[in-house]
């Protein structure tokens, strides 16, 4: 059934990349039923399966990603790896600076909000406060906990 629904999702997204570039619906689909075009899908879905969640998450975000748009992103670290994470905040923060792009980002993660040059609001305060990251209730679960164990890393 994943296997199913992945063909039909990619065959979508190509439908769609190829009218973006100019084909129309009806062009698109034939190409797409054609050899050449089921060639290419099936190297795609080749390509998907043998990357990690995180690095499939990863070059999603380095091919879609486009300039003057506005993105709602919930929680985008969760399969990725610290140094992915990021990786992936700096992206944003060059995408909002150099592109005019806005993100609006739902997370938990220090990594994100330790990089993100953003605004952070706290939701769970009554006013919705604006914070530093670090003063953050899960941020300083996490410092007493690696505080707790500081002497493991030494």
């Amino acid at each position: 059934m994943k296997k199913i629904q992945q063909k039909q999702v990619l065959s979508d997204g190509m439908l769609y990349d190829y009218v973006k570039k100019g084909m129309t619906k009806e062009e698109a689909r034939k190409y797409l039923e054609s050899k050449e075009g089921a060639r290419q899908m099936e190297y795609i879905m080749f390509a998907q399966e043998k990357y990690s969640n995180g690095e499939t998450s990863m070059q999603y975000f380095d091919d879609f990603l486009q300039p003057d748009a506005l993105y709602l992103l919930d929680e985008p670290e969760v399969s990725l790896s610290p140094a992915n994470q990021v990786a992936l905040a700096k992206e944003i923060n060059n995408m909002a600076r150099w592109f005019q792009c806005q993100f609006i980002i739902a997370t938990h993660s220090p990594f994100m909000l330790g990089t993100l040059d953003a605004k952070i609001y706290n939701l769970d305060s009554k006013e919705y406060a604006i914070m530093k990251w670090s003063d953050l209730e899960n941020m300083r679960y996490f410092y007493n906990f690696f505080k707790e164990h500081e002497k493991e890393f030494e």
